[in-house]
């Protein structure tokens, strides 16, 4: 018959028994969610699609370009809706406009690294697929260090007040401004043909706010951009640019970002 002793000696060991497997038990879950943890983790920021607003980023270098080159290597920074982002409907991989500028200025011998912003259905005012604007989007995603940052549109905003555009467009500016101090800024109104009048207005304003923001403003709509191309250059829809809407679009860009390119690195 087991003394009182015993008795007690034996619960105790039960009782730790307990506790040992509660451990045990804690620990594995712990483990298992810190793993999760970092799983879920490595998904969100590893990943980057069309109509997601973080960087498609595109490095591409010239044939010579290895570590030693890294000084040399043009950060460019690209904040757009669907003309750039592409669409089922044309400019996605290889026929997107910004591949074919980068891949244009490698093969001449530029080497330069493309961060793409790209978000479909936004714009200055308006958010986009996946719920943000323009200054949004810039705030999260644009780089420090750029060398070059260009925005592109957007014909998005749709009707606005002549304030709220402007002020839109000046916010975005100077938050670039801020935010990439050493950066050369480029916007490129919205480029539509037959022009609405909406579209016309909401052009003015942020032509205004870029000047006095000291942004060089592009103005697609006075410069006839797709007026000369019919209907090759647009899905059935009318707004979304074809492969050949693309190869357009890199026509006309291109200049733009060769020639401030060359203001940073002269040949």
């Amino acid at each position: 018959m087991p003394t009182r002793h015993g008795r007690h000696t034996s619960k105790r060991r039960s009782r730790r028994k307990r506790q040992g497997g509660k451990i045990v038990w804690f620990l594995i879950l712990t483990l298992a969610a810190g793993l999760l943890s970092a799983y879920a983790l490595s998904q969100a920021t590893g990943t980057s699609r069309a109509d997601d607003p973080g960087p498609s980023s595109t490095r591409t270098d010239g044939p010579d370009a290895g570590p030693a080159f890294e000084d040399t290597v043009v950060k460019i920074d690209v904040l757009g809706d669907s003309y750039t982002a592409g669409s089922t409907d044309g400019g996605r991989g290889a026929a997107n406009w910004t591949r074919l500028v980068g891949t244009r200025l490698t093969d001449g011998g530029d080497t330069v690294e493309l961060n793409v912003m790209a978000q479909p259905g936004a714009g200055y005012t308006t958010r986009g697929n996946a719920g943000l604007h323009f200054r949004e989007i810039a705030t999260l995603r644009l780089r420090e260090d750029a060398d070059i940052v260009l925005v592109q549109g957007s014909r998005n905003d749709g009707v606005q007040t002549w304030d709220a555009m402007y002020t839109a467009a000046k916010s975005l500016y100077a938050d670039i401004r801020t935010r990439a101090p050493g950066a050369r800024v480029i916007a490129v109104g919205p480029a539509v043909d037959p022009v609405p009048d909406f579209v016309q207005a909401n052009n003015d304003a942020m032509a205004q706010a870029a000047d006095e923001e000291g942004v060089r403003y592009v103005d697609a709509l006075a410069d006839g951009w797709f007026s000369d191309g019919g209907t090759a250059f647009f899905s059935e829809d009318g707004i979304h640019p074809t492969d050949a809407g693309h190869e357009y679009l890199a026509e006309r860009i291109f200049p733009l970002l060769e020639g401030t390119l060359r203001e940073i690195q002269p040949v």
